[in-house]
């Protein structure tokens, strides 16, 4: 009986080391580029078109990146909360959790709908035309601006276009109806923690089977209420992902197998993106089948895709991702509207096509300003009047806040800027996009 004890224990106390998992926050740079990338496609011109050919279904497949961003903030949430609000109910806990998700994304997403709101409004009063460019327009209103400071405008839309001033604003939405049930999911998979690895990630995968079925079935991603069937699902795989990987002990046999399963783990889903645009059909969505596996890999992993996505540039790039992904679409909304209206940039001229690359690289600096003197300096502003959920957790050393840095931090998806003593509130997020 002790023996077995010792090994559930044992068990209980597998799963990657405490901090940062390093390769998931660079897995998270390249979602959010991902994402760039495809919303860039829609400049307007053709010259660049013969360069891109070659990637054009990985580029168009793009609208990925949000699914892998919920899957990571699943797992991110689940790793660093299962313990601390899992056993019971408590207001204390939840409050904290709540002001934690707040203080990490609320600041940056409010300064950029200002901004967008901003723009918007200095665009009907000069140059006019459609607020942004899309077939479906946003309702610009106080009504509607009111939505999105509270960040629900997507909670009764079936569809996500023109649902928001700053496209992406739909997936932050998503992921706050996520946020706000969370307290009493995580009730529910503390109780599944003790299921064999083999249940947990077949549960993940699972999860991701109803949107993948109709993406394989009906070739689309874009329906009604879809968004909510994308955030449920993937949510729910990134946190019994999470569960999975805190089962397993991690040896030097299990790193080095995690990392060919990433490495497969991305050839498929590169092979379903290619296979779609083979189909001439909107089937990509059948990769998100692959992304628990992914994500549950280079939590373990340390070495081939692991150690790429481990390198300084790209941890900073997840760093910055969350910016990033609410940032670019304001940088190309200005350049497609200077496009629009000034002779010498319209679209194939060669000052538009000069420029366009550097457009396109130009959201990254300004992600990266906006998250050192917004995001990071507003996060810790806001947990100095964080909730306290008992007097033994509330100088808890910096190292457990960079816990949910992207593997530890969740879509939600960042990072402190120095170490400091923080409460439980304080742990980060992998934020979505």
């Amino acid at each position: 009986m002790r023996a077995a004890t010792r090994q559930a224990a044992g068990r209980e106390t597998g799963g990657p080391p405490p901090g940062e998992i390093r390769a998931l926050t660079g897995l998270r740079a390249l979602a959010a580029t991902w994402v760039v990338v495809l919303h860039f496609s829609n400049n307007p011109g053709s010259t660049w078109a013969p360069v891109l050919e070659p990637v054009r279904p990985l580029i168009m497949s793009g609208w990925l990146g949000v699914d892998l961003f919920f899957v990571l903030s699943g797992f991110v949430l689940t790793h660093t909360y299962l313990t601390k609000i899992g056993p019971r109910a408590g207001v204390r806990s939840a409050a904290a959790f709540y002001w934690n998700r707040l203080s990490r994304v609320w600041p940056t997403w409010i300064v950029v709908v200002v901004a967008f709101t901003a723009w918007l409004t200095l665009k009907h009063l000069t140059v006019g035309g459609l607020h942004v460019h899309e077939a479906d327009q946003p309702h610009v209103d106080v009504v509607h601006l009111l939505a999105q400071v509270f960040m629900v405008q997507q909670w009764a839309q079936p569809m996500v276009s023109g649902s928001t001033f700053p496209g992406p604003g739909w997936s932050l939405s998503a992921e706050w109806l996520a946020y706000v049930v969370f307290p009493v999911l995580v009730l529910g998979l503390y109780r599944l923690r003790r299921l064999p690895v083999a249940v947990l990630g077949a549960g993940a995968v699972l999860a991701l089977l109803p949107f993948a079925w109709i993406a394989a079935t009906d070739a689309t991603h874009e329906y009604a209420w879809a968004w909510l069937l994308r955030i449920a699902g993937a949510f729910v795989a990134g946190s019994l992902t999470a569960l999975c990987v805190r089962r397993v002990q991690p040896t030097e046999r299990v790193r080095r197998g995690a990392s060919i399963v990433a490495a497969v783990a991305l050839v498929w889903i590169g092979v379903v993106v290619w296979w779609s645009a083979a189909r001439w059909g909107d089937y990509a969505g059948v990769a998100v089948l692959a992304f628990p596996v992914l994500v549950g890999a280079l939590a373990f992993a340390d070495r081939g895709p692991a150690r790429l996505l481990s390198t300084p540039w790209m941890v900073t790039g997840g760093r910055i991702s969350f910016a990033l992904y609410l940032v670019h679409l304001f940088v190309f909304e200005v350049w497609w509207t200077a496009m629009d209206v000034v002779p010498h940039l319209q679209p194939d001229s060669t000052l538009a096509s000069l420029g366009a690359p550097l457009v396109l690289v130009a959201p990254f600096p300004l992600a990266w300003a906006t998250w050192r003197y917004v995001e990071e300096p507003a996060r810790l502003y806001m947990r100095r009047y964080a909730p306290r959920t008992g007097p033994s957790r509330a100088a808890r050393p910096a190292v457990h806040e960079r816990a949910e840095n992207a593997g530890g931090r969740a879509p939600d998806l960042t990072m402190p800027l120095q170490r400091v003593p923080v409460s439980d509130a304080a742990q980060p997020t992998l934020v979505s996009g």
